[in-house]
């Protein structure tokens, strides 16, 4: 049976070995981690909408409606024109009226799909009835809310 001993050299060629490739592997994780978590609709709603309407899409008490809500699911369609338009009329979500306004968001084609697909996955309860949706659904919408 063979006894190995270390002495103060070896720990230190060890350390200078196992501590450089723990950096490297949480810097590996924590890369790919965020990368899967971090979509650019998350990013875009935490950055443009999170402030009012809530992390969890709860909304502001009653000055601000609640994303995860019937008027949600039943608008859906309508959004793209609500975010890039705003919205200054009152609107009954969840049998509570709301008449905060909306604020217009400036988005391109693509920034409002991974948005509205972030939510859709995030806050609709029944997501699987609205298809995730690309650029050429939400420019098709946004011709029709500007006539």
């Amino acid at each position: 049976m063979r006894i190995i001993a270390f002495d103060r050299n070896t720990l230190r060629n060890g350390l200078f070995i196992i501590v450089p490739v723990l950096f490297a592997g949480v810097f590996v994780y924590m890369t790919f981690f965020n990368a899967a978590y971090d979509t650019p609709g998350r990013i875009l709603y935490y950055s443009q909408c999170a402030t009012c309407h809530g992390d969890q899409g709860e909304g502001t008490r009653n000055l601000v409606p609640p994303i995860r809500s019937d008027f949600f699911e039943a608008n859906f369609n309508r959004l793209p024109c609500l975010i890039l338009d705003g919205m200054n009329d009152s609107v009954l979500v969840n049998g509570v009226w709301y008449n905060q306004p909306m604020y217009p968001i400036n988005l391109s084609e693509v920034e409002l799909a991974n948005l509205m697909n972030f939510m859709r996955d995030t806050f609709l309860t029944s997501n699987e009835s609205i298809k995730r949706i690309n650029s050429q659904w939400v420019e098709a919408r946004v011709k029709k809310c500007k006539k």
